[in-house]
C-alpha cells in the first residue's frame, strides 16, 4: 500500500503489511464474495468471471457503506491529501462493519 495510507491506517491501529495478488478465475470457485473497491475493478472482475452465477459473487464494498450515500465507489485518496485517506478509511471501516454484521447474522 501507499506509504501515506500506511501512516493513516497505523494511526487507527491497522498495520498494512499484506502482499497482494491478482484475482484468478479459480477464485470464483473458492470464495463466496469478491469485493471490488471501484467501478474499474468491478468491470475487470466481471470480465474474468466465468458465469452469470459467479458474476453474482461480485459485490462492491460501497454497497455495504451506509454512512455516506453520495459515493458510488470508494474514492481514490491519492490526490486529496490527508483528508482523502481518512475518508477512505472511514468508508471502509463502515462498509466492513456492515458486511461483518450481515455475514454473522446469516450464520
Amino acid at each position: 500500500p501507499d506509504h501515506r495510507m500506511r501512516i493513516h491506517a497505523r494511526r487507527r491501529g491497522y498495520e498494512l503489511n499484506h502482499i497482494c495478488r491478482q484475482v484468478r478465475q479459480s477464485d470464483f470457485d473458492e470464495f463466496d464474495l469478491i469485493i471490488p473497491m471501484d467501478a474499474s475493478n468491478e468491470r475487470n472482475l466481471l470480465r474474468l468471471s466465468p458465469t452469470d452465477e459467479t458474476d453474482a459473487k461480485i459485490i462492491p464494498i460501497i454497497k455495504f457503506v451506509n454512512m455516506a450515500r453520495n459515493f458510488d465507489h470508494i474514492p481514490d485518496p491519492y490526490y486529496d491529501g490527508a483528508d482523502g485517506f481518512e475518508l477512505v478509511l472511514d468508508l471502509l471501516e463502515n462498509g466492513c462493519a456492515n458486511l461483518y454484521d450481515l455475514i454473522t447474522k446469516t450464520r
